[in-house]
């Protein structure tokens, strides 16, 4: 049982957010919320900046039982701080280097060439160009496409591809947390998943476990009631 608290700054359909939410389900944190509504820009408020200069979420506080805090402002770093904290409960990574190096490098598929041009920030910047939403619809389907498409080649390199039910392996690994969240929002641009048959594989298994259920961005405490499930 955890002593401390672990706050969570967070909006419905980051997924960045979203990452932070199924990895705590797994490793057992139990988490408080504050809804940040990005869309009424509450992100951009001095009091909030104070908090995370970069005006983004997530932002996790942890304060530990003689009230010392702690604050983590990047996603990435949330995770690993999660592992390194609490490594034996549902380990992230495989305990071979070279097994570590693959997730890794399938997490930063992910984490670096995929979810950084689509967010939203940087899809706003593309339509403003032109003013045009399909400008933005197709660079971000564009990068979505590029990074699974890279995803679903390193799945395919591994020697035992097929027998795997999850993208290393038959346990959740950290490249499974960023995955599932990516995938999610390339739904939501109508990406079709077909061309990547393996990721389509994982993420429906995975979808089909309860943290990836409860960190759902229908699902959060502040989804609008219409996207609700």
């Amino acid at each position: 049982m955890h002593t401390d608290t672990f706050h969570l700054y967070t909006y419905y359909c980051s997924s960045c957010c979203q990452r932070i939410i199924i990895a705590a389900h797994l490793k057992g944190i139990q988490l408080e919320y504050t809804y940040i509504d990005l869309s009424a820009r509450e992100h951009t408020t001095s009091e909030y900046k104070q908090h995370n200069p970069s005006a983004s979420v997530p932002t996790l506080i942890v304060t530990s039982k003689n009230g010392e805090k702690t604050t983590i402002r990047q996603s990435m770093t949330i995770l690993e701080y999660f592992e390194e904290r609490f490594p034996d409960t549902a380990p992230l990574y495989p305990p071979a280097m070279q097994d570590r190096v693959l997730v890794r490098d399938l997490v930063n598929v992910i984490a670096i060439d995929t979810q950084p041009p689509t967010n939203s920030r940087i899809a706003q910047r593309v339509k403003s160009i032109r003013g045009g939403l399909d400008d933005q619809v197709d660079f971000v389907k564009r990068v979505f496409t590029d990074g699974l498409r890279a995803y679903e080649d390193l799945l395919l390199m591994q020697a035992q591809a097929g027998e795997r039910n999850f993208s290393f392996g038959a346990d959740v690994s950290m490249a499974d947390v960023v995955l599932v969240p990516a995938v999610d929002q390339a739904l939501l641009y109508r990406l079709d998943l077909d061309f990547v048959p393996n990721v389509k594989r994982v993420y429906l298994a995975l979808k089909e476990l309860e943290p990836f259920k409860a960190a759902d961005w229908r699902k959060q405490g502040d989804t609008p009631a219409k996207y609700r499930v």
